[in-house]
């Protein structure tokens, strides 16, 4: 039996099914010749399709799915995200998921039941992850400034910090020009 749980709220169906996309695209870089040359494109983030049929007597269910996709994070404002427990999920390694492109349900007269479905998409995938801490980590390192001028900024020599380091500009390039001569 498949169960899905987001949030320790339990998602229940009949017939759950959950299916895994994992997106590996690439570009054709051969151009006009049989050269099998691809780019790499990244890892996108994975997507859970989730169908199940929810019969007219457990309507709340349905409700209640509904309730879930449309959530909002107040402080932020967008859809809400949810951790995951299924075994599809837990393959695949996706531990957080917010709702994505749709949620439908159809009424399917026979079973007296609705065919529901919808798209989880994942959220911080570890690539994403990864590529965020690589970001981060070549960030440009703030300069620090110089001991003399900060100390003469400090002292009040003048009354404007902008003065000071124009100070200490002018007289290195001076102690710069007098050097050269030499």
């Amino acid at each position: 039996m498949i169960t899905l749980i987001l949030n320790n709220t339990k998602i229940s169906g009949y017939g759950v099914k959950v299916t895994c996309e994992l997106a590996l695209p690439e570009e054709d870089l051969s151009g006009q010749s049989s050269s099998s040359a691809t780019a790499e494109k990244g890892f996108k983030p994975k997507r859970l399709r989730v169908a199940m049929k929810v019969k007219y007597d457990d309507a709340t269910e349905l409700a209640n799915i509904v309730s879930l996709s449309t959530a909002l994070d107040e402080d932020k404002g967008t859809r809400l995200i949810y951790n995951i427990e299924n075994q599809t999920a837990r393959a695949f390694a996706v531990r957080q998921v917010r709702f994505s492109d749709k949620v439908s349900a159809q009424e399917l007269d026979d079973d007296q039941a609705w065919s529901v479905s919808f798209v989880l998409v994942e959220h911080l995938s570890i690539p994403e992850k990864v590529e965020a801490m690589k970001l981060k980590q070549n960030e440009p390192k703030v300069a620090t400034a110089d001991t003399s001028v900060a100390s003469e900024a400090e002292s009040g020599e003048t009354s404007n910090w902008l003065d000071n380091v124009l100070k200490y500009l002018d007289s290195a390039l001076a102690d710069e020009g007098t050097r050269n001569e030499i």
